[in-house]
Order: structure tokens, then sequence, then C-alpha cells
């Protein structure tokens, strides 16, 4: 789904949203969920509804890379904007031969067993639990890219990419991206950049290259670290909305980043009394905060915001 499309220094950015990129990545972070702190509660989650699906998505995991082969060739640069439903249909359609000349660029290759039981876990996984989130994913990732496409207009595209990962190099001629290799990628040779996001990415750097093109994932922190105590972090939250100076303060947060004595004289509280509102805030991960010279900063973390129904539908469905 391509949201928007804009020129920045000369590339052509699309904002576009995968479900089917994260469909997979999502299978990626159920077959190695310890890499995945930020997505390890709904991990156990999905392992505990459903053991038996969760144990054929981790036998599988090595012929599939993890799961990220099929958005990881060549062929992606046709197949992202397809809805899961119609990216099925289209797996189905090839036969062996075709299917392996589509894997050979990354040196893979699958039996016609191997290949049916490939897809008959995806299409179980999209099934049994993938459907029922994907609305609730969808809806935040959109907000998140709106915001992100507004960003990267404002910033120039390559001070946007500065932004994403600390292994992304932008460099005054080129890209360079650190894995198991410095990838480097010359600025004049890029003429598309898709810009996406991911609730499944943290803590990876996704870089997709195909000739004159980049595919770039912002991350989505979906969970907070402490995600062992989901609930009490759940409750916390909504406490600290049930106020009505704290959702004042957040409805001028929302207008712009404003430090403690800003926002007390704007809404005609003692500094005091503003502290202690923006610590319940804090601590539950409702605002950031940047010490400037001898004031703190406070600003909104959109994130949180973004992800409240999404952790209510969580909440509910334990």
């Amino acid at each position: 789904m391509i949201l928007e499309t804009f020129e920045s220094q000369g590339v052509q950015v699309h904002v576009s949203y995968a479900p089917v990129w994260e469909l997979c990545f999502s299978l990626h972070v159920l077959a190695q969920p310890e890499h995945h702190l930020y997505r390890e509660k709904w991990a156990r989650k999905t392992e505990a509804a459903d053991p038996e699906l969760t144990q054929r998505i981790r036998a599988y995991s090595g012929r599939t890379n993890q799961w990220t082969l099929l958005i990881d060739l060549p062929a992606w640069s046709r197949l992202r904007q397809m809805e899961p439903e119609e990216f099925f249909g289209f797996c189905r359609s090839q036969n062996i031969y075709q299917w392996n000349r589509m894997l050979a660029p990354l040196e893979k290759s699958m039996t016609v067993s191997e290949r049916n039981e490939t897809l008959d876990i995806l299409e179980e996984y999209h099934r049994q639990v993938f459907r029922q989130e994907e609305p609730f994913l969808r809806a935040c990732i959109l907000r998140v890219l709106r915001r992100e496409a507004e960003d990267c207009r404002r910033r120039g595209v390559w001070d946007w990419c500065r932004t994403l990962h600390e292994r992304l190099e932008v460099r005054e001629d080129s890209l360079c991206y650190r894995k198991n290799r410095e990838y480097v990628y010359p600025k004049g040779d890029i003429r598309t950049l898709y810009l996406s996001a991911s609730t499944f990415l943290d803590p990876h750097l996704w870089l997709y290259h195909n000739p004159g093109e980049l595919e770039m994932i912002r991350s989505i922190r979906a969970e907070h670290p402490d995600a062992y105590h989901l609930p009490e972090q759940t409750v916390r939250l909504l406490k600290a909305l049930g106020d009505e100076s704290r959702l004042s303060l957040l409805r001028l947060l929302f207008l712009g980043d404003s430090t403690t004595q800003e926002l007390a004289r704007q809404l005609d509280l003692s500094p005091a009394a503003i502290s202690k509102h923006l610590k319940i805030l804090w601590e539950a991960g409702l605002v950031r905060k940047q010490p400037e010279g001898h004031y703190v900063r406070y600003r909104l973390n959109t994130e949180t915001i973004d992800f409240i129904p999404y952790n209510l539908y969580e909440l509910f469905s334990r």
C-alpha cells in the first residue's frame, strides 16, 4: 500500500505499508524470540496459544532464512504491495521451477514438499494469528508512517536515514550499512526509496537493496523492556491517563516540547505539581525527557500513545 510519494534530494520516496513484510518478520520473531526484547511477551503469548504451530515455524526457520527469505528476494520489488491473500495466491501459482528460480539469487532452493510446507505454515499462521492482529498493527503503523513522511520531507531523505539505526552511516556520497560486513550503496545509484515501518524489527536494521532501489524500515517498539510485567505497565499507563491535569499536560506536549517551568505557567500550577505529574507520565512511558542546560525538556512519546489500543487488545485477549 503506497500512502504517498514525494521527491527528496533527487530520490523518489514512496511511503509504503507492506502487510506481507510485517507478516514474515513476525514469523522471524517467533523463530528467534530471545533476540527481540520488545516483542518477547508477544512471542510467549503466541507460542502458548499454539505450541504446535510455533514448533513448525521454528523447524522451518533454517530453510526460510529465519522467515525473511521471501521479503529479501529481488522479486520482492514486485510483491511488496500485495495483501497476504494475493501474495499466497501468487506463490501457489508458481511451479517448483519458477519458485526455485525466484530463490536462486539468494542461493536457496526447495523441494516441492518443502515449498508446500513453507506456504502451509505461512497461511495457517496468517489464519490463526496474524489476521486477527493485523488491523491493530496497520492502524498504528499508518500513523507512524505519516509522521515519518513529514519528518523525511522536512529533514531531507539522507538526514532522515541518519535517524534509523546506529549501524547505518550516511556519508557524503554513500550509505554504509554495517552487518556481518559493510554494505556500501552510492547515493547517486539510488533513484527510489521505500519508506516503511514495523513493530517487529527491533533491534535489527533492515535495508533491502535492488538496483536503483532501497527499502528502509523505521522500527517501532511495541512493548516495554519490562515486558514480563506488561499488565502492570498497562495499569500504570491507564492510571496516568486518568487525571485531568495529566491529560492537559499531554495535550500541551502534543503541540510541542516543553519544560516544567513553561508547562507550569500554561496550566497555572506550581512547578512542583507539574514535576510530580510528569514523573508519573514518564514512568508510564507517555513522555520522554532530555536535559537542556539547567532544565529538562519533555516531549510526547507518540509510540506509546499509538499502541494504547493494541495494548488493550492484548490485555483483553489474554
